[in-house]
């Protein structure tokens, strides 16, 4: 079995705080952040039924450990520099993701309003998502299907363009049209 499906395999094992897996339509896409060195948090392929679109949240792989050191702090300058440290190291995972989008959408092909972005959280970690994510709570039942539809379409095209970049395949990729 090769490393690719390893991870994927491991992925599939992971769970929750509430003991659930990643979403199958997830997987893949957490797979190859990890694989790529990101510590990923949480993630869901997105449920319109739920208004939820899609995401992975990442950080840090210290940002456990960081965050617990700003509360053992001895007092608020040491406090104040380790989360300052905590969000530099935050920061820069978020500069590793924003370089990878930007290549991504280097041709400029997809609608802005569809991209992946990333929205941040400097001390805890940041999210990948859709520009557009929010719009889930403001469609209506159908509108929200197609919306979620599309959204997961664009994680599964920049997990594609992951594969292709750093494994040389292009196994299963989607289609970049609008």
């Amino acid at each position: 079995m090769n490393i690719w499906d390893l991870e994927k395999r491991a992925v599939r094992r992971l769970r929750d705080g509430l003991g659930k897996p990643v979403d199958p339509a997830v997987v893949a896409t957490v797979a190859i952040l990890r694989l790529l060195g990101f510590t990923t948090t949480g993630s869901c392929s997105g449920h319109a039924d739920r208004l939820l679109a899609p995401y992975v949240d990442f950080r840090s792989a210290t940002n456990a450990d960081d965050r617990q050191h700003i509360e053992e702090a001895p007092d608020p300058a040491t406090r104040r520099r380790r989360k300052n440290q905590t969000i530099q190291r935050n920061a820069a995972e978020l500069g590793r993701l924003v370089s990878l989008l930007e290549r991504f959408y280097d041709d400029g092909a997809v609608p802005y309003r569809q991209r992946l972005i990333c929205q941040g959280f400097g001390l805890i970690g940041y999210r990948l998502t859709t520009q557009d994510a929010d719009l889930v709570t403001v469609a209506s039942k159908d509108e929200r299907r197609e919306l979620v539809k599309r959204q997961r379409h664009e994680f599964d095209a920049f997990t594609a363009f992951l594969k292709a970049e750093f494994f040389g395949t292009k196994d299963d990729a989607p289609s970049r049209a609008a």
